[in-house]
């Protein structure tokens, strides 16, 4: 009897100890579980965000390049417009300040080159000034304003209104892109 009690108790021991192992391996395998758990929701939430912001800086860039070709339109209407302004009745006005910018930079003949329409309004003009000029054969193929050069052909201005708008360009896209697309508050 006394052996079989030892066997019991053994056994017991035994039972005990297979038990706490289990237990062991039972909160190891929950703990390396919650570990990969862990680890992979991490993996997924860093390609979530990854996606996200590859998404975001995908649609801020078509709206960029929407924005830009926008903003081109406007140019392309305003470049088509531009022979308007020389049928219009402030025109000469314009045309004589642009004139009188060119001769700013000239002190000796000037040569002027004008649209065959703008030819004998820039005579007049130049006959109340007192430089000396000649008008280029070749007209000037622009929706109106001038170029003027010197008679060595050094200095070149260009003061079409073509050449002022695209002059203006860069300040003009900021102005307009903030009138298009700014939002108002």
């Amino acid at each position: 009897m006394k052996a079989t009690a030892e066997v019991e108790a053994i056994e017991a021991k035994a039972r005990e100890r297979v038990a706490e192992i289990e237990s062991e391996v039972d909160r190891e395998a929950a703990r390396t579980r919650r570990q990969t758990l862990r680890k992979a929701e991490d993996r997924i939430r860093s390609e979530v965000n990854a996606i996200a912001y590859s998404a975001s800086i995908k649609a801020r860039n078509e709206l960029i390049t929407a924005q830009e070709e926008t903003v081109g339109k406007v140019f392309d209407a305003a470049e088509k417009r531009l022979i308007s302004v020389s049928k219009g009745e402030g025109y000469p006005r314009i045309l004589e300040a642009l004139l009188d910018e060119c001769l700013e930079y000239f002190s000796g003949e000037v040569v002027l080159e004008v649209r065959r329409e703008d030819r004998e309004r820039i005579e007049g003009m130049m006959a109340r000034r007192q430089v000396p000029y000649r008008i280029s054969d070749t007209p000037l193929d622009a929706a109106g304003g001038l170029t003027a050069s010197s008679a060595d052909g050094e200095i070149v201005v260009l003061n079409t209104l073509e050449s002022r708008l695209e002059k203006a360009r860069d300040k003009l896209k900021l102005v307009i892109s903030n009138e298009l697309f700014e939002s108002k508050a």
